[in-house]
């Protein structure tokens, strides 16, 4: 079926701050031609358990833990031990830059095919409906393209953090099996998962401050991310404007 060369040429790509870039579409044109490019992954952030409230920490006398010896229960905070350890800001850093670089490359192609879709129009009187529709095809064609690999720049950006916190958490576990060791600690629980508890149960900050020590930034990987953001530039070249006949 024909489709109308306004419909056709409704497909541009659109940056703004802090939103997923996608492409323009006309409303003449068939939902299906929508092109959305997903929006940069961000660090998910503590939340309390379902069901439950924040935890409650009753403040305990030091001397009091002291003379009754550590409870057989510690907690701990998973998400502020990640965000807290020298790992985990080398990982939000590396995260917060690559962001940048996919904000900034979608700009770039939004720009790109706003000019050549401008110039598409400018050719339209000059060229005979079959011309046109085969160029407004084309056009619609490199967009699904850059549209599929944003969308795979994007989701190995998400893979990358995941692997992160995975390693990281499986480097935590002989620490925080030494320190229940240290402490005679039987079971670990998730604090946000706790009503109430004794302040001296809670080994969170002590635990940030031994994988500092013990493990630090962990595997230095930063240009992990960057290496799909490098590829997708590299296997699919900006387009560029139609040269006029």
């Amino acid at each position: 079926m024909m489709r109308g060369a306004g419909a056709i040429l409704a497909c541009a790509l659109a940056v703004a701050a802090g939103a997923s870039p996608v492409l323009a579409q006309d409303t003449s044109r068939p939902s299906g031609s929508r092109i959305e490019v997903e929006r940069p992954p961000t660090e998910p952030q503590p939340q309390p358990a379902p069901g439950t409230a924040a935890p409650l920490v009753i403040q305990t006398p030091a001397d009091s833990a002291t003379a009754q010896g550590f409870p057989p229960i510690m907690t701990i905070d998973p998400d502020a031990v990640f965000a807290g350890s020298t790992w985990g800001q080398r990982v939000q850093g590396d995260l917060e830059a690559q962001k940048r670089q996919i904000a900034a490359e979608n700009e770039r192609l939004a720009n790109q095919f706003t000019a050549e879709e401008q110039q598409l129009t400018t050719l339209r009187a000059t060229l005979t409906p079959e011309e046109f529709r085969q160029r407004a095809d084309e056009f619609d064609t490199r967009v699904s393209e850059v549209r599929r690999e944003r969308d795979a720049v994007t989701r190995d950006l998400q893979t990358h953090v995941d692997d992160e916190r995975a390693a990281f958490f499986r480097a935590m576990l002989p620490v925080l099996s030494a320190l229940m060791q240290e402490r005679g600690a039987a079971v670990v629980l998730d604090q946000r998962a706790i009503f109430v508890s004794a302040q001296s149960a809670d080994v969170t900050q002590m635990l940030i401050q031994r994988l500092d020590q013990e493990i630090g930034t962990g595997p230095v990987q930063p240009a992990q991310a960057g290496q799909a953001e490098q590829g997708a530039d590299q296997t699919s070249p900006a387009p560029t404007p139609t040269p006029a006949p």
